[in-house]
């Protein structure tokens, strides 16, 4: 996750990197220092590749169609990794807590407090 976020804030970034190398690098370099940097254009370049960047890492991440992941936790002091195993797909239990079979019932309608019956 840390690399994904790192990667992320490199994609990002990289408009300022190469407007710095480009300002660097010009012959009028000494000048180009003097003016301000077009931050609100470079923002925006950035801000549109990282976002087709984490576009493209999700559609690339691995996974498979009717396949479901656990993640890896910490169990009794040990790491237990993480593991794939099939989904059980049910769409008359979405919403249901697991290992529950039914909704719950209904409450019972209860009488005004002022009816004779």
């Amino acid at each position: 996750m840390a690399g994904r976020l790192l990667f992320e804030v490199f994609i990002f970034s990289l408009p300022f990197l190469v407007f710095g190398i480009y300002s660097l690098a010009t012959r009028s370099a000494e000048e180009a220092g003097k003016r301000k940097w077009p931050i609100q254009m470079l923002f925006a370049i950035g801000l549109g590749l990282a976002t087709i960047a984490w576009f493209v890492l999700i559609a690339l991440e691995p996974r498979e169609r009717d396949m479901c992941v656990e993640p890896a936790r910490y169990e009794n002091g040990q790491l237990i990794p993480q593991r794939t195993y099939p989904c059980e797909r049910h769409p008359e239990d979405v919403g249901l807590q697991r290992g529950r079979l039914a909704p719950p019932a209904a409450p019972a309608e209860t009488p005004p407090a002022d009816d004779p019956n």
